[in-house]
């Protein structure tokens, strides 16, 4: 009968004729024979053990890492450093001291700064350009702005102001209207209204006032007396002319018909006589009716 725990071999013994093996997993052996290799190696080399101090150093940070990312800590540590940065910066003197205003006209300057939004003492770097850009825009005379930083410490907010183009009424409101048809403001809420504009009237004619000045504007002794122009739900345009005579336009050839009441203008001075009503709207013919008599036809 064998004795127990008698050795079979080197390194093995039997208990219970079981053998027995190293208490150690096959994986973590591995580790521990692999991490006596790199210290046998740092050992003898200096390049080796530096390598070794920065596998260890490495693993310990990707650990760190893996734990805040599990954690949820990633963003609060993101927050804090930019908060740190920008304290850093701001001590250093990246701060807005001044914000300077550049081509203010109709809209007065504190206007312009309550748009764009731009304190002084803000962190240089952090003033958000375009969104200022966009709020100085949404004022009604301003056409386009331009928000740079200038260094070290200014902001320059420089606008385009809109040129008023026309007045529109329709349903008894009258406004200014921008050159692209855009309405700027109501006429009582202006400062000042330039006497030259001309008046259109209908609900769709700011959209076609480019087309028919277009039109009109060849012939500039006719548009120089157009005070005044009204378009019909059908499309078709009545000219108030300055000494209170109605040209009457037909939907279609608006510009045949401008043309015969330029020639005969020219010939007959019909605009500067005592002519009330001028239809153009039959092409093969013009009706007259002197300012009298119109007079008495509204009456």
């Amino acid at each position: 009968m064998a004795k127990v725990g008698s050795k079979t071999g080197k390194g093995r013994s039997k208990f219970n004729g079981m053998m027995r093996v190293s208490p150690l997993k096959p994986g973590l052996r591995g580790s521990q024979n692999w991490m006596a290799a790199q210290m046998r190696a740092a050992k003898h080399s200096p390049k080796a053990f530096m390598r070794f101090i920065l596998k260890i150093i490495g693993t310990f940070f990707a650990l760190i890492f893996i734990g805040l990312w599990l954690g949820g800590y990633l963003p609060a540590i993101r927050d804090s450093l930019n908060i740190w940065k920008v304290e850093r910066l701001m001590a250093a003197g990246f701060v807005v001291e001044q914000v300077d205003v550049m081509g203010e006209g109709r809209l007065n300057e504190r206007d312009i700064r309550l748009a764009s939004q731009i304190q002084t003492g803000s962190y240089f770097f952090g003033v958000d350009l375009d969104a200022a850009r966009d709020r100085t825009e949404s004022l009604p005379w301003v056409d386009r702005a331009v928000v740079r930083r200038l260094w070290p410490n200014r902001i320059v907010v420089q606008v385009v102001e809109t040129t008023p183009y026309a007045l529109w009424q329709n349903e008894g409101q009258l406004h200014l209207l921008s050159d692209s048809g855009s309405l700027i403001i109501p006429v009582d809420a202006s400062i000042s209204v330039p006497p030259t504009l001309k008046t259109y009237i209908g609900a769709n004619a700011p959209a076609e006032a480019r087309h028919i000045e277009a039109t009109l504007a060849v012939y500039s002794e006719l548009w120089s007396r157009v005070e005044s122009l009204v378009q019909f739900p059908s499309g078709r345009w009545d000219l108030h002319m300055r000494n209170e005579a109605v040209v009457r336009l037909p939907v279609e050839g608006v510009e045949a018909a401008v043309q015969r009441l330029a020639k005969l203008d020219r010939e007959t001075f019909i605009l500067s006589r005592n002519v009330g009503l001028i239809d153009l709207r039959l092409s093969d013919r013009i009706g007259l009716t002197a300012k009298m008599a119109q007079e008495d036809r509204s009456s």
